[in-house]
């Protein structure tokens, strides 16, 4: 039987990503039951309202934003989760559609659908929607069977992703501490370097006159070393051999100090603005580490603009009412209660690669 057959092609491939397998299930579900629309669902962490993930509708199409709720779609919520599939042969005439029959049966031209849950490990993870356009249909109860087993191939590719990528997790905090070893050691030793030379400098300044021309050049050979000394603090913080100095440091002051070395580092045609609240800012942060922060900000956001553009460095305050609360710059963050700085940098380049935002942390 063609049912048959497609599930065990499907349990006989391996897939190099998750959007990809469910690309492919999506599509093969169609074709087996001669229907226009398949769409895969997921829950959110309250199991209170899923999201579409992927939508087959004749081709692979981007997901609509619609999200489906206990709250807003309360008939439809009691009649799929009484069972773990929910048959419908006419959409038109089924009560358990009456909320989304204005907004979405109609529109869509759904004339029947057979939805089934997705389960892994004894949990509910979302739901698999299938649909038939324009007239109803009597779902057989092999296609029923064969809608539940693709919902469990859909479960098994959601657990084997999250064990990819806490695999890949674990890789890569692994790699970091063999590098936070290597940095650390290399810091170690550079910096018993420097504080002989810091040593022999102090002690050669001593001896010279002031205002005399090798004075200067000593305090040069000093202010260097210096600045040396806190580098390897920073790479012997990361290593974690080392301990942070956190202190009081306003971050509208911080960011007006550092303006100077921003106009500076701007190349032609980028220029570099800051707007900053009048409110008190106080943090604690280690202030040598909030100044590479804004380096390293501004340096990216200058390299993102090669034809030229505007870096602008604002800074504010965010008051969050509670849990519900969220950064606009990350809308999935959430923020206890209470008063937040907020630091921001933003330029008008060509901005981030999809592909690379999983990586930026």
């Amino acid at each position: 039987m063609p049912m048959r057959h497609m599930l065990a092609e499907l349990a006989n491939l391996n897939w190099p990503s998750l959007e990809s397998e469910l690309s492919v299930i999506a599509e093969r579900t169609a074709q087996t039951l001669r229907v226009e629309r398949v769409s895969i669902w997921r829950y959110d962490d309250t199991r209170a309202a899923m999201r579409c993930l992927l939508l087959w509708d004749e081709g692979l199409q981007t997901p609509p934003s619609t999200e489906l709720s206990a709250k807003d779609t309360p008939k439809y919520w009691a009649a799929f989760h009484e069972e773990r599939s929910l048959v419908i042969s006419d959409a038109h005439t089924h009560p358990a559609l009456d909320e989304l029959r204005t907004l979405y049966i109609e529109p869509l031209r759904i004339g029947a659908l057979l939805d089934s849950g997705i389960r892994a490990r004894g949990q509910a993870l979302g739901i698999v929607c299938v649909e038939q356009r324009d007239v109803p249909r009597d779902w057989t109860l092999e296609e029923q069977y064969f809608v539940a087993s693709v919902a469990d191939r859909v479960g098994l590719a959601f657990v084997l992703d999250a064990e990819r990528r806490l695999t890949e997790q674990l890789q890569t905090a692994q790699r970091m501490e063999s590098l936070g070893m290597l940095a650390g050691g290399v810091a170690h030793d550079f910096n018993n370097i420097l504080s002989i030379i810091l040593a022999n400098t102090e002690v050669a300044l001593d001896g010279v006159a002031r205002g005399d021309n090798v004075g200067d050049e000593l305090m040069a050979i000093l202010d260097t070393t210096r600045r040396a000394t806190s580098l390897t603090r920073k790479l012997l913080a990361v290593a974690r051999r080392d301990v942070v100095h956190p202190q009081r440091v306003d971050i509208s002051e911080a960011i007006r100090a550092f303006y100077p070395m921003a106009q500076r580092i701007a190349v032609p045609g980028v220029s570099v603005q800051c707007v900053l609240t009048e409110l008190p800012m106080a943090v604690s942060i280690d202030a040598t580490f909030l100044d590479q922060l804004l380096l390293n900000l501004v340096t990216n956001a200058i390299q993102a603009m090669p034809d030229g553009g505007a870096v602008t460095i604002e800074s504010g305050l965010v008051v969050a009412p509670g849990s519900t609360a969220s950064l606009s710059a990350a809308p999935r963050a959430t923020l206890p209660e209470g008063q937040f700085a907020r630091l921001t940098v933003r330029d008008t380049g060509v901005g981030i690669r999809k592909d690379d935002l999983s990586k930026l942390f």
